[in-house]
């Protein structure tokens, strides 16, 4: 399954992606694959969510390293790349819901299969939250990079309180 969704997201990202303007884009995907490195590092003992292997070698971390770099990537230049920057906010925020709405179904599936787990006080409800702080940033870094940045270190310093993430 994994495999299938990093070809699928992989095929949408080349036909619908704004490759002609590839370099408006870079450097907030950099900042969505260091997110997921660090989350990676900072809760390698203590994840919150894992992904379960499927066809791929039975390793999670192959499957993180597909979402970290062709997934993630993917989802943020098909996101940035259709964003109604220049519309109403009530338009951007159906965007962003509808975004979130997708993600969730999508992942779904993974769910009901096994193949996301959530552990150590995440659940499934948590998603949605997830997701609107995922793509909200993910649009505020594109504008204010450094605002962004500012703003992660809060969020991760909560969730590592939150959720108890012992750092060595």
């Amino acid at each position: 399954m994994h495999a299938l969704l990093t070809f699928i997201l992989l095929m949408f990202a080349i036909w619908k992606g704004d490759w002609r303007h590839w370099q408006k884009y870079i450097h907030t995907i950099f900042y969505v694959i260091t997110c997921n490195l660090l989350y990676a590092v900072l809760c390698r003992d203590h994840l919150l969510w894992k992904y379960r292997p499927d066809i791929l070698p039975k390793s999670h971390v192959l499957v993180e390293l597909l979402y970290t770099f062709i997934n993630l990537p993917s989802i943020t230049l098909l996101y940035l790349s259709h964003f109604p920057f220049s519309k109403p906010q009530p338009k951007q925020s159906r965007y962003v819901l509808t975004w979130i709405i997708g993600a969730f179904l999508v992942e779904y599936p993974f769910v009901k299969w096994d193949r996301l787990l959530f552990i150590n006080g995440y659940e499934n409800w948590m998603e949605p939250i997830f997701y609107l702080f995922m793509f909200g940033m993910i649009r505020l870094h594109y504008s204010r990079p450094f605002l962004t940045y500012g703003i992660s270190v809060v969020i991760i310093v909560f969730m590592v309180h939150y959720f108890h993430v012992p750092i060595k």
